[in-house]
């Protein structure tokens, strides 16, 4: 049985479910790493990651490969949004920034119990009240496009018998 499902069959009760973030990308002068619920902070995995009020929502399942998830942060840490800045005005289009979300028990932190595929962060927003939204994406797998147009003068056969 896998780390994951024994925590949902076998586990105790009073054992957490830690949600923890990695936002990086190399100009970063760090791993942006936060976990969304353990107001202390947590040392998971050999990494010390800092308390972040955050929504974290999964859009899909996760076994597909096109996963995205969406996260808000509601109080952004400065340093964070002034890298993500630097790097939206000379970087993005090449080389986004990563997002990895590991899912650790609070009884034992040494490894995930879940952790989701790498994924890409192609855009982010602040609204007025100071709200952060990224979604985070898997990298678009399906990227060639033939821009060929199907038309019936082309392709007569479309319009059916």
């Amino acid at each position: 049985m896998s780390n994951y499902a024994s925590f949902y069959l076998d586990a105790p009760g009073s054992i957490v479910q830690l949600e923890c973030i990695e936002i990086s990308h190399p100009s970063f002068s760090q791993v942006y790493r936060y976990v969304r619920n353990d107001e202390d902070g947590v040392i998971a995995g050999g990494n010390a990651y800092l308390y972040q009020p955050m929504s974290i929502k999964r859009n899909n399942v996760t076994n597909d490969l096109e996963q995205t998830t969406s996260i808000t942060f509601a109080d952004m840490d400065d340093s964070l949004a002034d890298a993500i800045k630097d790097i939206q005005k000379s970087q993005w289009p090449r080389e986004r920034p990563k997002f990895a979300l590991k899912i650790f028990r609070d009884d034992d932190l040494g490894q995930p119990i879940e952790q989701l595929q790498t994924l890409e962060i192609p855009t982010v927003s602040k609204n007025s009240e100071g709200l952060m939204t990224f979604d985070a994406q898997a990298p678009e797998l399906n990227s060639v496009k033939t821009g060929l147009l199907y038309t019936f003068k082309d392709y007569p056969l479309l319009r059916g018998i």
